[in-house]
């Protein structure tokens, strides 16, 4: 059987490349949303930046599942083989990443059997269900990354995880690759970090496109590991 284009890409080595990228954007194109990007404008946002200053903003909210993990679940499920889609999926996430995974499984047709934390609104563990997937609850992420390990090990199923791993990268690049299409000539890109997949493709896209632009990745004081990653020089 010969490998499939996710296969491919999956199998690859070292930095995100254009054409990779442009690849997993083809693949995902009749499965998530061309998100817009929009000037953003207002008089507190003004105020706050130097003058001539542009900004816009790219309204990932309007993507399937309302967020971008939509990008990562589906290209990793796509790449799973006959035998990985028949033992299904499963996945831990306070609520966007579970609600992606599912979606993801569902337009595949594969099962999944998602990790949710105790304190995720209703509201996403819902939608997780209504996409097809089976929801245990974890006490905290903790546990919850445990559990989705066992369930793992028991059940052979294919941990789609949050945000590690190159196929994620290469489809939340598909999301940089996007903005700097709709938007040419930017200066510089902001990017939120929570486990760090956005970032990571989102930086592989731009550098590509436009090795001069500058990304700058944010993350709350209070919940820093990159910051602390980068001054460690390793993970923290």
């Amino acid at each position: 059987m010969s490998a499939s284009p996710a296969d491919a890409l999956a199998a690859a080595g070292g930095p995100l490349t254009l054409a990779e990228i442009e690849r997993a954007h083809t693949m995902l194109a009749d499965k998530v949303v061309f998100t817009p990007s929009v000037p953003w404008v207002g008089s507190d946002l003004l105020a706050a930046l130097a003058p001539d200053t542009r900004v816009t903003a790219k309204l990932e909210l309007f993507q399937k599942t309302g967020s971008f993990k939509a990008r990562g679940a589906l290209l990793n499920v796509l790449g799973l083989s006959d035998q990985q889609r028949a033992r299904g999926i499963t996945a831990i996430s306070a609520g966007n990443h579970a609600i992606a995974a599912a979606y993801a499984a569902s337009e595949v047709g594969v099962s999944a059997k998602v990790v949710m934390i105790a304190t995720a609104n209703p509201r996403r563990v819902e939608l997780a269900k209504r996409y097809g997937a089976e929801v245990v609850m974890a006490e905290n992420a903790h546990a919850g990354f445990a559990l989705v390990d066992q369930i793992a090990a028991d059940e052979g199923r294919t941990l789609i995880h949050p945000f590690e791993g190159r196929t994620t990268a290469m489809g939340t690049a598909t999301l940089g690759l996007e903005l700097m299409r709709q938007v040419p000539g930017l200066d510089a890109v902001i990017v939120p970090i929570g486990g760090g997949g956005l970032c990571a493709g989102v930086s592989s896209a731009v550098k590509a496109i436009n090795p001069a632009c500058r990304v700058f990745g944010v993350e709350p004081e209070g919940a820093d590991s990159m910051t602390r990653s980068f001054a460690a020089g390793s993970p923290q």
